[in-house]
């Protein structure tokens, strides 16, 4: 595969990220950590916007440390691909139109490790039973990130405190209303990445004045525009039902809600609790008479139907008030109405540049 032969031709030192949800995030915050802490970096791999590893190796040297995304789809075709530092930043079902069972994705997921040794590092998320547990089958030097418990090694919460504990000695890197990013799944991709960074050499002050500065990436819960008192978010990116629910639970203000997509073969179900939160919700896509339907069930009328970006956005800007937010946040994979996420994210900004009075421009 491209990564595979990509990272044989790589000389200096790489750090791989996978997981179902908060794989860029996670990459870019690592990325802007190191370049505060003055080191040479390259960002590349599944990673949107950004460029193929096998691209980003060639204007590379010994010197640079490589942060890399990975995808599962990736995974089925690695031989030798072996991270310095991997990091597995969660797993919930996801690709089960692609995979045979979610075990089969969960081994894929774990072979990011597969060919690491006891001079490698690998990082987990300790809050998860099933990246906890990967722990016990690794050859390398196992650190975890945790928002609910202390860990020994890694990255943990306490009360309103971010701290690195590493043999036995515990450093405080920032406090939690340091960090812009909204949501307590943002505050894990953090974790995750100062861990990365200070095994990597990183200093605290510099991964502290990353996180300071750091507002996100496109298409996750990014702020677009405020108009009369509306703020408009977009989370496009948020393609799976455990990303939508985790999402959800980041507002705690009235929101209005845009989602559907096509879904990947996953429990549409777990959306409908978090929907039934929403000031109202706008359903786009193929999922939408399936979620109409357990809608429906659980007595939820506050929904309508929408065949385009255009309408949705409209139908949802009529039903917000001022000081609401009216989110994109889909649950489903963009494919059925989309060329990809970033379209999808792209089209409802374009959609919101265009409202005059309550309507579209066209």
């Amino acid at each position: 595969g491209e990564i595979e032969l990509a990272s044989r031709i790589f000389k200096g030192k790489l750090i791989a990220v996978t997981g179902t949800n908060g794989k860029t995030t996670t990459c870019t915050l690592v990325n802007e950590m190191l370049t505060q802490g003055g080191f040479k970096t390259a960002l590349g791999g599944n990673i949107s916007p950004g460029v193929p590893l096998s691209e980003a190796v060639l204007s590379s040297s010994k010197d640079t440390i490589m942060v890399v995304e990975v995808s599962t789809f990736q995974l089925e075709t690695i031989k030798l691909f072996k991270p310095y530092i991997g990091i597995i930043t969660n797993i919930t079902p996801d690709h089960l139109d692609r995979h045979k069972d979610f075990e089969t994705y969960v081994q894929l997921k774990r072979r990011l490790l597969a060919n690491q040794d006891k001079d490698d590092y690998c990082i987990l998320n300790y809050d998860q039973e099933i990246t906890r547990e990967t722990g016990k089958e690794v050859e390398s030097k196992v650190f975890f990130f945790s928002v609910k418990k202390k860990v020994e090694n890694g990255a943990c919460l306490f009360e309103d405190t971010v701290f690195y504990n590493s043999q036995g000695l515990d450093r405080l890197l920032f406090k939690k209303s340091d960090v812009l990013l909204q949501g307590m799944h943002n505050l894990e991709n953090i974790l995750a990445a100062s861990t990365a960074s200070i095994l990597a050499g990183c200093d605290i002050d510099a991964i502290k004045r990353a996180v300071k500065q750091f507002t996100g990436v496109p298409h996750r819960l990014e702020i677009v525009r405020t108009i009369s008192g509306i703020r408009f978010v977009n989370n496009s990116m948020c393609t799976n039902p455990v990303a939508f629910k985790r999402s959800i639970e980041s507002f705690t203000t009235p929101f209005v809600l845009i989602c559907g997509g096509r879904n990947k073969n996953l429990e549409l179900e777990e959306m409908i609790k978090p929907i039934m939160r929403a000031k109202y919700t706008v359903i786009i896509g193929e999922s939408a008479p399936r979620l109409k339907h357990y809608l429906q069930e659980n007595d939820y009328k506050r929904f309508s139907i929408a065949k385009t970006m255009d309408e949705a956005t409209e139908v949802a800007y009529k039903h917000a008030s001022p000081g609401d937010t009216v989110l994109l946040s889909p649950g489903g994979s963009s494919f059925d109405m989309f060329k990809d996420f970033a379209d999808r994210g792209n089209s409802f900004k374009e959609s919101i540049g265009r409202l005059n009075n309550g309507k579209i421009k066209h």
